[in-house]
């Protein structure tokens, strides 16, 4: 730093200001902005470490991305130049009509708010690691998808009633599993549901779809669907593969179809792999929630409308910023683990998920056991308080309160739903589904014998004790809400597998997988509001100009890079 002679030279420096050139005018920063701007330095220095091997990607970022930039700078640069309490007034007074008119006014046409998926898209935006660096064209497409996928699969009569076969179809599947749990445990086994009903379940799965990839039809299956999305949002081989396997089976199984690959993928597509683990359920697994009552046509949708969404999430927090080394020919020469026959692949898979069914167990036990600890004392520190009704579970109803009611989920079912995102989000997803089966259990029995409606006009109380969704959509909003493995247990699993499969990235997979479980979070809030929104025509002119009125006016501040003239398009 040169000093100027003055007796407190590195104030004043600090208070200069500088100049950025840009191709359409000039924004006027302070010095403060520069240490951000070596901060940011610093961090791509560290990334370039961390992608050692990889040739970095040219020009200064994506023609698009660097066009939003542009419109943002020159918010930024109106907004500190009219610093009048008039004009911040009135712009306050824009921001809050448009979001009311353009956001809760749409509720009363479409069922649902349709600001919080823009709002998803943005906060992502605005935690971009490298902003100028997003492909927008894949972020649209991957929304598209996820949109299209809900009109198929929820509103359409055809694509409904498929997957309502489908559901059914599937859970008639696992009632095979009774025969070998009445064989090893007794007519008496389902007296302990979890532990010998579920597991026998998850077993049997399981084994089968090991020798479904033997016989190569799970690589088929998955290999269209991979290219399909590599195609439709310009994304690599690798990580498209795995977005795609996830659908059917977990976040340890899947990277097992690109296995040899990972410790030579980018950051990017480390961080896409785990972007998609935590945002979708593996076919396993879906047989848990199923028996504890929940939908299986919903789950289904729900992981199949996650998958494109984990890539667009994945790739709006973290965009690629070096060539990736993963082609469809490495994909495809991947070597898989050596099975020699039929048999021997069946007992391999019952291997596997006998460890899953051993985690899952414990886990349970764990959280359950550390979640009641933690109402009892909390609710024991407020008795003192004369406040005995507040425990922990209660708490996170009101942290996560603000998520209940952007994803469309109705006000007097909010604080409920509130409970049960929290409790999946920062304790476990098994608990919450399982809540969420006791409450759709209690309120279908209240169906039968005619007593809802005493119950919801008020005519009848439930107990304070009693949980109680009372809206249809809620279920619905729900279903999706909860689906996926993101939550801090699921990122020790996900560290511990990649770390196996690549131990030379233990470091890079540290870094990004906090940024990751807050992708695969935002995921499945996407989803459930794209699955929430009761909409008749899916080319809604006002439900797309939103969307684009959204990009075009997200103001908030981020890092902007120091863009010039000759900036290229990647």
């Amino acid at each position: 730093m040169r000093s100027n002679g003055l007796e407190n030279s590195a104030f004043v420096l600090d208070q200069q200001s500088s100049r950025i050139n840009t191709r359409h005018g000039i924004i006027v920063t302070t010095k403060l902005q520069d240490i951000e701007d070596e901060d940011d330095d610093e961090e791509e220095e560290e990334e370039d470490k961390n992608n050692v091997g990889f040739e970095k990607l040219s020009g200064e970022g994506h023609r698009i991305g660097l066009f939003v930039l542009k419109i943002r700078q020159r918010i930024i640069k109106l907004i500190e130049k009219e610093k009048t309490l008039a004009i911040f007034g009135l712009k306050l007074i824009f921001i809050i009509g448009f979001i009311i008119y353009f956001g809760f006014a749409m509720s009363n046409r479409y069922g649902t708010s349709a600001f919080p998926i823009r709002g998803n898209i943005f906060r992502g935006n605005s935690g971009s690691k490298h902003p100028h660096r997003i492909r927008w064209t894949t972020i649209f497409y991957s929304f598209v998808i996820q949109f299209l996928l809900a009109a198929i699969v929820i509103r359409s009569e055809f694509g409904f009633q498929f997957f309502e076969f489908l559901g059914k179809e599937v859970s008639k599947f696992m009632h095979n599993a009774d025969s070998g749990a009445v064989f090893v445990f007794g007519k008496t086994y389902q007296e302990h549901f979890f532990v010998f009903k579920v597991s026998s379940i998850i077993i049997f799965l399981g084994s089968v779809i090991n020798v479904l990839y033997y016989l190569g039809a799970m690589q088929y299956v998955i290999g269209k669907i991979a290219w399909l999305m590599q195609n439709c949002l310009n994304t690599t081989a690798a990580e498209s593969m795995n977005a795609a396997a996830n659908i059917f089976v977990g976040m340890s199984e899947a990277p097992l179809m690109i296995m040899p690959l990972i410790p030579t993928m980018t950051i990017s597509e480390l961080h896409a792999v785990l972007v998609g683990g935590f945002s979708t359920m593996s076919g396993s697994i879906l047989a848990t929630f199923i028996f504890f009552g929940v939908p299986a046509n919903h789950l289904i949708a729900a992981s199949v409308m996650a998958a494109p969404g984990a890539l667009g999430f994945a790739k709006l927090l973290l965009p690629e910023t070096h060539h990736s080394k993963t082609t469809w020919k490495t994909v495809k020469n991947a070597p898989l683990p050596e099975q020699h026959n039929v048999i021997d692949a069946l007992l391999t898979g019952a291997g596997h998920t006998l460890k899953i069914c051993g985690f899952l167990i414990a886990n349970l036990i764990a959280f359950i056991s550390v979640l009641h600890f933690a109402d009892v004392t909390i609710s024991w520190f407020f008795n003192l308080l004369h406040h005995p009704e507040i425990n922990f579970q209660f708490l996170l109803g009101l942290l996560f309160y603000p998520f209940s009611m952007i994803i469309g989920i109705p006000l007097c079912d909010c604080l409920l739903s509130s409970k049960l995102i929290g409790i999946k989000i920062s304790l476990n997803e098994f608990i919450a589904y399982q809540e969420l089966g006791k409450i759709r259990q209690l309120r279908n029995e209240l169906i039968l014998n005619n007593t809802f409606p005493l119950y919801l006009n008020g005519t009848l109380t439930l107990p304070n004790d009693v949980p109680m969704l009372w809206d249809d959509s809620s279920l619905v909003i729900l279903t999706y809400a909860l689906c996926g493995f993101s939550n801090f247990g699921s990122m020790g699993i996900a560290l511990a597998t990649l770390g196996v499969f690549a131990p030379t990235r233990k470091r890079a997979l540290t870094k990004i997988a906090p940024r990751a479980l807050i992708a695969g979070s935002m995921v499945s809030l996407m989803t459930a509001s794209i699955a929430g929104i009761n909409i008749e025509n899916i080319y809604s002119y006002y439900f797309m100009r939103l969307l684009f009125l959204g990009l075009l006016y997200d103001a908030r501040h981020v890092t902007v890079p120091r863009l010039n003239s000759n900036s290229t398009s990647v």
